[in-house]
């Protein structure tokens, strides 16, 4: 099952119901946006969505969705066990619990005056009703509504890798669609204002819009007090339900749940983990907000699994998705019964997209074809061994930090530190042609940054700092390595190897850069013919073809220049 569908059934219907009301929201802002340009053009595109939000099949959709999700979210919130949760899902929940506050008053003043009083709900009607003394009002409605509905969809298509390449624009879609409405409401207001400022004319608008009488907007009055009081009352309830397992649970027998590298908390059956490790103050990653989609709550189950019941359909899914061994299960998922050893599987400060990702990876790992950047500080001992300690640190931090930054500016990132050095993968976005010539442009601006860090640390080191780089291609093993809460991202495989053994020959071939042919084919450069040589290279069967580069510098313009307009139309290709 794709990863933004998994979860209960009650998960997707609330997820298909909020879809629903969000689009039926976009139209109507649309709507309001017309506003800065014609009143009429807000009027001619109402009576076409009408022709669809107002038909029989639309009125039951919309209203089973406005229904369901209303239902589903208290019958989330009556379910927890736990209200400390991410700032995230705090903030898009208090807003979800506000706006039908908000909103059932607005509907039985449109839809419920039109059906039961006749009332002609259109724009004209509505704005002369709502502008001045409702605007503000009206206005803060509608920014709760589009916030929570933005809310819910990116952190639920965050999940979605692609969803990614478009975010930029799509945060700029959501920014300017409620500006258009707003803007639009304010100019249609204003406009009908000035229009019924005339008595004449006011009198003219209630006789076509079939205005309320004083009595039926006493009885429209009363119904819109009668749907706060039910939606209140129903809060009341998962308050309620809420509350009353809390209090419960006092007195129901306790028992531990051991987190490996992060002591030990006390219990009772009725949470999850995940909300145990939320009362408790335990940091516990969680990208889906505990709906079985993401595995990054996954834990591995050291002791007690077997008291653990069968993982349920959307969990079982999640975690077949990764490959986890039957020893692994979602926090957000299990109800512990009795004493548990668990031991989180994810950093628990990784929670935002690039957690997802990594979740997405199995728990054997996944092969990628990756670039491997090996980079290391020369004569670095020599260089430290008349320095104080501080002095050393000092010398690093500056390299690594200038290293780093071209790096990060080129999209790749750093797998670990080793010593001196440091191993850094391209291409993981993009692709492997883009990773090279990402790795040559890094590799580039890190000549370049040694020369600022030169003329400030020369003078006191003696001699200028200088680096080595090799740079290979090939399939790369991504997976999750390491042992209880050392356990991180990492790659291996042969191109990191031959990468290292190409740092080592750089330095033999007075080299500052050495790559192999590969990649500067899928570079898309053709060196020299006295650049290139071959070498035996340690655990490689046959001699390969490398290219020593004496400064990064020295790449040619021209190959920067293409690097550019490559990246350029393959990031356009991903994004649009």
């Amino acid at each position: 099952m794709h990863v933004l569908l998994r979860g209960d059934w009650r998960q997707r219907l609330r997820l298909v119901s909020g879809l629903i009301l969000f689009t039926f929201a976009t139209t109507h802002f649309l709507n309001h946006a017309l506003g800065l340009f014609d009143l009429q053009a807000m009027y001619e595109v109402q009576q076409w969505r009408w022709t669809v939000t107002r038909s029989w099949p639309g009125t039951i959709i919309l209203a089973s969705a406005l229904v369901a999700h209303i239902v589903l979210a208290l019958d989330k919130l009556s379910d927890r066990a736990t209200l400390r949760l991410p700032a995230w899902e705090s903030i898009q929940l208090a807003l979800g619990l506000l706006i039908p506050f908000l909103l059932l008053p607005h509907i039985v003043n449109t839809r419920g005056a039109r059906d039961i009083f006749g009332v002609n709900d259109t724009y004209l009607y509505e704005l002369a009703r709502l502008w001045p003394d409702s605007a503000i009002l009206q206005s803060t409605l509608l920014l709760i509504v589009w916030i929570h509905g933005c809310m819910g969809i990116h952190f639920w298509l965050r999940l979605y890798a692609p969803y990614r390449k478009f975010q930029p624009l799509l945060l700029l879609i959501a920014v300017a669609i409620p500006i258009a409405a707003l803007g639009g409401f304010m100019v249609g207001g204003r406009s009908v204002a000035q229009m019924i400022a005339d008595p004449k004319t006011f009198d003219e608008v209630k006789q076509l819009s079939h205005w309320p009488s004083p009595d039926n907007a006493d009885r429209l009055a009363a119904m819109r007090l009668i749907v706060r009081l039910v939606f209140a009352a129903m809060l009341a309830a998962a308050l309620a339900l809420l509350a009353w397992p809390a209090i419960q649970r006092r007195y129901w027998p306790h028992f531990s749940i051991n987190y490996v590298g992060s002591g030990t908390v006390n219990c009772t059956f009725g949470p999850t983990l995940l909300e145990i490790s939320r009362m408790n103050g335990i940091p516990h990653a969680s990208v889906c907000g505990g709906r079985a989609r993401c595995s990054t709550c996954r834990v591995r189950v050291d002791e007690g699994i077997d008291a653990l019941p069968p993982a349920t359909f959307p969990e079982a899914v999640t975690l077949a998705s990764i490959g986890a061994p039957p020893n692994v299960r979602l926090a957000c998922q299990i109800r512990p019964r009795g004493p548990l050893t668990v031991t989180r599987l994810l950093r628990p400060s990784t929670t935002g997209p690039e957690a997802a990702d990594e979740a997405e990876l199995g728990s054997e790992g996944v092969e990628k074809p990756l670039a491997a950047f090996v980079l290391d500080l020369r004569d670095f001992t020599r260089l430290s061994q008349k320095k104080l300690p501080h002095d050393v640190v000092f010398m690093l931090n500056e390299v690594f930090t200038a290293a780093g930054s071209a790096i990060a500016i080129h999209d790749g990132w750093i797998d670990k530190f080793i010593g001196d050095g440091l191993l850094a993968v391209f291409g993981e976005k993009h692709g492997i042609e883009v990773g090279c010539r990402q790795a040559l442009r890094a590799a580039r601006d890190i000549d370049l940054a040694l020369d600022h860090i030169n003329a400030k640390m020369e003078a006191e080191f003696g001699r200028p700092l200088r680096v080595g780089i090799g740079i290979e291609a090939g399939q790369l093993l991504m997976g999750r390595i390491g042992y209880g809460p050392n356990v991180d991202m990492t790659v291996i495989g042969s191109a990191v190897n031959v990468a290292s053994r190409f740092e080592a020959i750089a330095k033999d071939k007075g080299a500052q850069i050495v790559i192999s042919r590969e990649v500067a084919r899928l570079a898309g450069w053709t060196p020299a013919p006295e650049l290139i040589s071959k070498v035996d290279v340690r655990g490689v069967s046959e001699p390969l073809e490398i290219v020593a580069i004496l400064r990064g510098r020295d790449l040619p313009a021209s190959l920067l220049a293409s690097m550019h307009d490559a990246d350029e139309r393959v990031v356009g290709r991903a994004s649009f």
